[in-house]
């Protein structure tokens, strides 16, 4: 430790003075010349001084190699930390091709060592396909080129961005310096990524309904055939032009600003302008593109032509209409004449007769609630129908309801027994709705149940909703048929030999889901059915 501290200060003592030292030793020695008592022949004082100067420059050579030395081995120590620490290939090779050096990356997956490959060529380290390819590279690079270029190579199955380049020093053309990055993950990806865009494009091409994408920006980056030619969308930069002719553009704004910030999608029908100024509907569906980042990068658009739809919509309703009222005005007519013969305005019946036009009054009025019912559904399946909503009391609701199926419990000699938690039933929905739904239920539960039986039903308020349910003792119902039992023209009054449609228990779901509420039934092994339905207490006012 001290020898190198003197070394080092000696070198600095040295370096900074050497001019000083070097004319002190040139004084010395002429001195010692022109001394009378030292006689110093000439020769030998001029090699004197030049010996001096020799040894001078000699140290100094000595030092200086020393600080090259010194320095080499910190770049050499820079290089092999820079290259240990690379996940990529790092090659040398001379300016004949010979490998020099490779990086521990690049060792560890030849499996070889350093002294293994030096002065090895490609023939020797890589399959005769991959040497073709690598040995190409280097001819290249030996007339002065830098060469990039992706490469898959046999003895691993891997993909590589490989970058040659000429290692030019001062003395000329040193050899070639090769960096090799692993892009298999990311090749394999964009492959996948490619492969899955075109499957989606294909997709979008063979869909029969006009469907475009769009960016965040409201450009249209692809379209199908049915949107460019169909609807016109020839031009990206006025697609939105020529699908919504008119339709402000701040109203697909808003609605794209709408899909961006909530991340759902949106569907509405509109009546559009096409170029050939036909107008026809379309349902126009448009959904978020969302990433593995939960990212939005765009909009996909679908246009469905539903002017067929509408049209055969508008003739069903007119149907509709036009039976129902042609048919109730005679019904109507019906009833009011047996009212007039049971009342005795026509004279007096004898009991015979009064049951016969009984059961005919109970069919006229069978039939004017079939053809009310099949005209309500109708109207909520179109959305035609408005709710009157109007504050009420629940419980009284379903006295009223039991009161008016008075009759039917005293056929069957049945009852209802309305159990509460005590709460408080105040509601706010259409009345008459939610009684014909209640109607329904009820009139259900009593025509299937056994007789000589009891209606049970529960009332309790869960929340801001009111629930409700009627149990009877009846059949088991197959779990099949309760699946669905709620869509239209679907009874199971013939499990039972009786007349059904299918349609009550079908507008009572589409009354209770225009309430936001839930209908629902159930059967038990134990011969007991539920039918119910949960309803908000409150108006609850939609949002678009």
């Amino acid at each position: 430790m001290i020898y190198k501290t003197i070394s080092k200060n000696y070198e600095k003592f040295l370096t900074k003075y050497k001019w000083w030292i070097q004319v002190f030793l040139a004084t010395l020695i002429i001195w010692i010349y022109f001394d009378p008592r030292i006689k110093l022949h000439p020769i030998t004082a001029i090699f004197s001084i030049l010996f001096c100067y020799v040894l001078q420059g000699y140290i100094e050579n000595r030092i200086l190699i020393k600080h090259l030395n010194e320095k080499q081995a910190d770049q050499d120590e820079m290089i092999k930390i820079m290259c240990s620490s690379s996940s990529n290939f790092i090659i040398y090779k001379d300016y004949k091709g010979k490998y020099v050096f490779g990086n521990q990356v690049f060792l560890n997956a030849i499996h070889k060592t350093l002294t293994e490959i030096r002065g090895k060529r490609e023939i020797d380290l890589f399959p005769k396909k991959d040497a073709s390819i690598l040995n190409n590279m280097s001819k290249k690079v030996l007339q002065g080129k830098i060469v990039k270029k992706t490469i898959k190579l046999e003895f691993n199955n891997k993909i590589y961005d490989v970058t040659s380049a000429p290692l030019v020093l001062t003395s000329g053309f040193h050899g070639i310096i090769s960096i090799a990055k692993d892009i298999t993950e990311e090749e394999n990806l964009r492959l996948e990524l490619a492969k899955q865009e075109q499957t989606t494009r294909s997709i979008l091409l063979g869909m029969p309904v006009a469907t475009y994408l769009k960016d965040l920006h409201g450009n249209v980056t692809y379209e199908n055939t049915m949107a460019k030619d169909f609807l016109g969308l020839s031009d990206s930069d006025n697609a939105n032009k020529c699908l919504y002719e008119e339709i402000r553009a701040d109203e697909i704004v808003q609605e794209d600003a709408e899909i961006i910030k909530n991340k759902h999608c949106i569907c509405r029908e509109k009546l559009i302008t096409l170029k050939n100024n036909e107008s026809r509907w379309f349902n126009i569906t448009k959904c978020p593109i969302i990433n593995h980042n939960n990212e939005i990068i765009g909009i996909c658009c679908v246009a469905r032509d539903i002017t067929a739809e509408k049209t055969s919509i508008e003739q069903r309703e007119t149907y509709v209409a036009t039976l129902t009222h042609d048919l109730k005005t005679p019904t109507i007519a019906q009833i009011k004449a047996l009212d007039l013969l049971l009342n005795g305005n026509m004279g007096a019946l004898n009991n015979e007769q009064k049951e016969l036009l009984l059961l005919t009054k109970d069919s006229c009025n069978y039939m004017y609630e079939m053809l009310s019912t099949l005209l309500s559904t109708y109207k909520y399946e179109n959305g035609d129908y408005v709710l009157n909503y109007e504050d009420c009391n629940f419980l009284s609701l379903i006295e009223e309801s039991g009161n008016e199926l008075d009759s039917m419990l005293k056929e069957k000699n049945m009852k209802i027994d309305i159990k509460t938690d005590g709460s408080s039933y105040n509601i706010n929905c259409d009345r008459m709705q939610v009684k014909r739904v209640i109607m329904n239920l009820l009139g259900n539960a009593i025509s299937y149940a056994y007789n000589n039986t009891v209606i049970t039903v529960n009332i309790k308020k869960e929340k801001n909703n009111i629930v409700f349910n009627a149990r009877n003792e009846s059949a088991y119902i197959n779990p099949a048929l309760m699946e669905n039992l709620f869509k239209k023209y679907v009874s199971h009054a013939a499990k039972y030999n009786k007349i059904g449609v299918g349609l009550g228990l079908y507008l009572s779901k589409q009354i209770i889901e225009a309430h936001n509420g839930q209908i629902y039934a159930k059967s038990y092994e134990d011969n007991h059915n539920d039918f119910g339905f949960t309803i908000p207490v409150d108006k609850i006012v939609q949002t678009v």
